[in-house]
């Protein structure tokens, strides 16, 4: 770990403990935790603990205890764990092959993703868009019925301007 985090987590605690003259037997009666796991804290030893979804729990009532920013604690918590993750995962592998060692067998493996397709998305449509379509699509078909009303009765032809089929009136009366 570096900068701040360069001490591990139970060494922090540790160490923030004895700067404030506190024993693990007056923590353990302060927050209810048993010796055991507060030293299992200290030493880093978080598989001593049989239930891992306890751990931020008694890391809470650790840092409340001794006055720490509770959040704090967590953060460093979840970063050690992750690099504890991360060490388990690793694998060294040799730059050169050994006297026994072939080569040939040191191929790198495939991964387990090498082969893996991923499935095809359906495309979403949003539905302002569906509505927006619908409503053009309606207005103009009630257009069309309306044009095709108008022309079958006569009227969609005339127009005041061409003079059609309306009576003239004359300037006289009569």
């Amino acid at each position: 770990m570096a900068g701040r985090y360069a001490e591990t987590l139970g060494q922090y605690l540790k160490r923030e403990r004895e700067s404030r003259s506190v024993s693990l037997e007056e923590l353990s009666k302060g927050t209810r935790i048993s010796p055991p796991i507060l030293e299992a804290l200290e030493r880093g030893d978080l598989g001593f603990i049989p239930q891992r979804e306890f751990i931020p729990g008694f890391l809470r009532g650790y840092a409340r205890h001794l006055g720490l920013d509770p959040e704090d604690v967590l953060r460093r918590y979840r970063i050690q764990s992750e690099l504890a993750g991360r060490k388990e995962k690793f694998q060294q592998m040799p730059l050169f092959p050994g006297p026994d060692e072939p080569a040939e067998d040191l191929k790198e493996p495939e991964p387990e993703w090498a082969g893996w397709i991923p499935p095809r998305e359906k495309k979403k449509v949003p539905w302002k868009i569906l509505l927006q379509v619908a409503v053009v699509l309606i207005a103009l078909g009630l257009s069309l019925y309306l044009h095709r009303i108008l022309k079958e009765t006569g009227r969609g032809d005339q127009s005041p301007a061409s003079g059609g089929n309306l009576p003239e009136r004359s300037g006289k009366n009569g």
